[in-house]
């Protein structure tokens, strides 16, 4: 399961991994539903070389404001502790794993 984070939690949730993807989501919404089994397939096959979190953006509304989300499912990037990127709306696996690829090899390299 991917670890939940709030407004206590979410300061640190970048600090441990050289990317981090933060899961920004709502239970009313239907492509996030479709977009959680994804991201736990990732997390597991990743085995801790990605961290993934969710946040949930109706409890947490000034989080989602701070990292402009207006459309969700969206993904916030973190490498190396920094916000990089976004990518708004579901992504298959197969897709989301080809991206996630090259972003770790972005930090590694780095």
């Amino acid at each position: 399961m991917i670890e939940p984070v709030d407004k206590t939690t979410f300061a640190t949730v970048a600090d441990d991994t050289a990317l981090t993807v933060v899961d920004f989501w709502a239970d009313w919404c239907g492509p996030c539903k479709m977009q959680e089994p994804v991201l736990e397939a990732l997390d597991e096959l990743y085995d801790g070389r990605v961290k993934f979190v969710s946040l949930d953006v109706d409890q947490h509304q000034e989080i989602a404001q701070q990292f402009e989300i207006m459309s969700i499912p969206a993904l916030v990037i973190f490498k190396n502790g920094q916000p990089a990127e976004k990518v708004v709306g579901f992504h298959p696996q197969a897709a989301l794993k080809k991206y996630l690829d090259q972003k770790l090899a972005e930090v590694t390299t780095a």
